[in-house]
């Protein structure tokens, strides 16, 4: 699941503003395009947001570095007025170029071709993780909102999904509704709810698990969706409750679940019978996503935590 941000600064304000509506119109590109009116008003947004490719027609503050131009360390194509462009030192002949007054569609193909085979952007592959464990007071929140930290990319975003939410906000949340509903107004709603905290983003769908049990694996697809044309996140992370789901097979929508676990013997037999049950009902397939681990009993975001996720996202055995 790929989405991409683009940037578009042209001193012709109709013409940006006419590209980026055409692009954010047509949902099969997988491109968000954001229009500036300056390149200094691009510099800004680049300090607090992050971006995979700039189509500008002004490069006089633009970077170079290994035949690519480069603005605030965003890869950047350059917007030209000519088919041609034969007046450049010979040492940009690897720059791209795109030529502003050609079909719509076809300067798409050239937006999207040079996203996926770009060599220098720091963009990484969208990544939606879920952290659920059968067990209680296992650290799961913890681990749950230090990954969503640990993407130093673009951000994480943490979405709870307990039986209880933390947070009295959840209760007055309609998220759930205008999911249910398919309702165009999703999108808008979703973003207009996303609160920053600690350095992530956070977003709480509901204050208790009765409104999340009739949620589906299609509902859990399409919530995922709608905060990924966003692009504002590398990291999707959500925080499921033991009392979440009706159907555990939605956890088969995540790139990857994390389970904490806990080394008592009651815990163990619980995750036996947890193990076993997935396997029972056809589930097998989740078991394969699984990496467990033992959380530290430490705070989040704090230096031994963050230890832990690193190595448990490097694969380290220790941790999984």
């Amino acid at each position: 699941m790929k989405n991409f941000r683009i940037g578009i600064c042209s001193s012709d304000t109709d013409y940006s503003v006419g590209l980026m509506d055409y692009i954010n119109a047509d949902k099969s590109l997988g491109i968000n395009a954001v229009m500036f009116s300056s390149m200094n008003a691009l510099r800004e947004y680049l300090e607090i947001e992050d971006m995979d490719l700039v189509l500008t027609d002004d490069i006089s503050e633009c970077s170079v570095s290994q035949k690519e131009l480069s603005y605030c360390g965003v890869r950047v194509a350059e917007l030209t007025d000519y088919q041609m462009v034969g007046s450049r030192d010979s040492t940009l002949v690897g720059e791209a170029c795109i030529y502003k007054y050609q079909p719509v569609s076809v300067i798409c193909k050239l937006i999207k071709k040079d996203l996926l085979t770009g060599t220098d952007s720091s963009r990484r592959v969208v990544e939606c993780l879920g952290v659920y464990s059968p067990l209680g007071r296992c650290g799961k929140t913890r681990l749950a909102k230090t990954l969503a930290g640990y993407d130093e990319v673009r951000g994480g975003l943490y979405i709870e999904m307990e039986d209880c939410s933390q947070n009295m906000s959840g209760l007055y949340s309609n998220i759930l509704y205008l999911l249910k509903s398919r309702s165009p107004e999703l999108e808008e709603s979703v973003n207009a709810e996303i609160i920053t905290d600690s350095g992530i983003g956070n977003l709480y769908l509901s204050g208790t698990y009765v409104d999340t049990r009739d949620v589906t694996k299609e509902d859990m697809k399409m919530l995922l969706d709608t905060i990924l044309k966003t692009g504002r996140f590398t990291s999707i992370v959500c925080d499921i409750g033991g009392a979440a789901f009706n159907d555990l097979s939605i956890l088969d929508v995540f790139d990857h679940i994390y389970m904490p676990v806990l080394d008592d013997p009651i815990s163990t037999n619980k995750l036996e019978i947890f193990m076993k049950y997935m396997k029972d009902t056809g589930n097998a397939n989740i078991l394969r996503k699984i990496n467990t681990v033992h959380v530290p009993d430490a705070e989040a975001f704090s230096n031994e935590l963050i230890r832990a996720v690193w190595r448990l996202r490097s694969g380290d055995e220790e941790w999984s």
